[in-house]
């Protein structure tokens, strides 16, 4: 199966992935944003981190990591619409948000957040079309709404404290539709070793393997049959007719 992560990168070279199937691109600006081939790198770690789960999960999976997160690790609303419609064109089979917009609750929406809502909105129903499953990381903070998490046409990720790094639990809120490990979460960090992380943004990667097992077993699966099999998951079932694969040696 062929994954997407919109990130910070990924560092081909950490021992968690040097076996790793990987490519890499990055947004570029040239006017219109753009996405353009790239050399590996990661300065922040965060990507890394998600792909080092995918990876420790569904290690068959193709990964392509889709440089979107500054230094700073942040990108602007408009570069990662762009990053958005490249996966789509692409056809993924399943893109990781370990990242999103946080506007406080109890703020009105500015002009400007409405058009940055409408145009995610639009691309999350466009991945819908085509078949592409988005996974989106929810809020870390009960005073913020998370976009474009809390999207109904993806698949909103929230974080829980469990042991088991399989576990998933449904729990459809506003903000998501699914709990997974996403507390102490051990994973790729820089400089090679690992260290334990903690957010929704590590939670989302649990989910997206997870996507990646039943679409590589089942791939005529829709979006909906996708969201039943992985909800009957979190049930401790198989769902109908449909049974996750484990990762290959």
């Amino acid at each position: 199966m062929r994954v997407a992560l919109i990130d910070s990168g990924v560092d081909a070279s950490h021992p968690a992935l040097r076996a790793a199937a990987l490519r890499h691109v990055a947004l570029v600006q040239r006017g219109a944003y753009g996405v353009a081939p790239c050399a590996p790198g990661d300065l922040s770690g965060h990507g890394t981190a998600c792909a080092g789960i995918v990876h420790r999960m569904a290690p068959a999976a193709e990964i392509t990591s889709v440089r979107a997160l500054g230094d700073d690790g942040r990108c602007s609303r408009d570069g990662l619409v762009a990053a958005l419609r490249f996966c789509v064109r692409e056809r993924f089979s399943v893109v990781n948000l370990s990242l999103g917009i946080d506007i406080p609750k109890n703020a009105p929406l500015r002009p400007g957040d409405y058009r940055s809502l409408v145009e995610l909105y639009e691309v999350a129903d466009a991945a819908y079309t085509a078949e592409v499953v988005l996974v989106a990381a929810g809020p870390n903070a009960a005073a913020f709404r998370t976009y474009p998490g809390r999207f109904k046409s993806l698949i909103g990720v929230g974080r829980g404290a469990f042991q088991d790094p399989e576990a998933l639990r449904s729990e459809l809120t506003l903000d998501h539709e699914i709990l997974a490990p996403g507390d102490d979460v051990l994973a790729p960090a820089p400089g090679g070793g690992e260290r334990r992380w903690t957010g929704t943004s590590f939670a989302a990667p649990h989910v997206t393997a997870h996507i990646a097992r039943i679409r590589a077993a089942w791939p005529e699966l829709s979006i909906e049959a996708v969201k039943a099999a992985l909800h009957g998951l979190a049930r401790g079932a198989r769902g109908e007719g449909v049974e996750e694969r484990g990762a290959p040696a």
